[in-house]
């Protein structure tokens, strides 16, 4: 098996399209706002490619996306990536591919995860989205605030907001719930909501499905696909998003990785 390093992007978009709800992340990743930070790598057939893989380093640290509906077939790209992955990398693989990395790297599981798509956007027309407002560039800190003190851990950059893309409600002038992006791409018509937070004495009362259905109107005109990951475990998030008209599409896993020091 022979693993390229690939750079036609018209070649990898097509290949991301014949399946956008699984690899909607890579393919938003293609757009000029986040292409400089992807390696991608592929097997193929002929012209054809028959698998995938992306390290996106805008990160800390690098992200490894391995996704594919039969994850036998991107075994050996992986097994083949081994020496050149990074010292310690986050990545998203399809369920059994985690064993790849069994002999030479130590993996600390983040959980089983779903992949979900928005089937019926009819469903954000029934959506009270008042209180809600965008938030702009100049609303970076206190943003940063807001998740260190409602969702430590995430996966916020400030660069976002220049997306437009991400929304608010206030309680006394004080940001108490957001939703935003973590990939939007006009140019692929694509979209992949994140960075879903509710103060922690304010959950339950409707405020992450007003703000979430707000970002998914604004998205609507521009892409025309949304999704989403989530943890599995998370119920409630995942009643909150079924009742915005998303549907399950896939399981994948998600975990920090490390390479063993005594592996060359």
């Amino acid at each position: 098996m022979i693993v390229h390093q690939l750079t036609d992007y018209a070649r990898i978009a097509e290949y991301l399209r014949q399946d956008v709800g699984l690899h909607l992340y890579s393919l938003g990743d293609l757009d000029p706002f986040y292409r400089p930070f992807t390696t991608w790598y592929g097997t193929q057939a002929g012209n054809r490619l028959t698998a995938l893989a992306l390290l996106y380093d805008g990160e800390q640290p690098p992200v490894l996306l391995g996704l594919h509906r039969e994850p036998k077939a991107l075994r050996g790209l992986i097994q083949q990536l081994l020496p050149e992955l990074p010292q310690v990398f986050y990545a998203h693989l399809s369920p059994g591919l985690e064993t790849v990395f069994a002999n030479s790297h130590r993996l600390t599981s983040h959980g089983k995860h779903l992949k979900m798509s928005l089937r019926d956007p009819s469903t954000l027309e029934h959506i009270n989205t008042s209180g809600t407002f965008r938030l702009t560039p100049g609303d970076a800190d206190r943003l940063i605030a807001f998740y260190q003190e409602s969702y430590p851990g995430n996966w916020f950059n400030p660069r976002m907001l220049e997306t437009g893309q991400y929304f608010g409600i206030e309680r006394r002038g004080k940001l108490v719930c957001a939703a935003g992006v973590h990939v939007y791409s006009p140019a692929y018509r694509v979209a992949a909501l994140g960075n879903i937070a509710t103060r922690p004495d304010l959950r339950g009362q409707g405020l992450a499905t007003r703000v979430t259905a707000r970002c998914c109107r604004s998205l609507l005109p521009k892409v025309d696909h949304v999704g989403l990951n989530l943890l599995a475990e998370n119920d409630p998030a995942r009643a909150c998003y079924r009742g915005l008209g998303f549907e399950k599409i896939a399981d994948y896993g998600e975990f920090t990785i490390t390479k063993n020091p005594e592996k060359p």
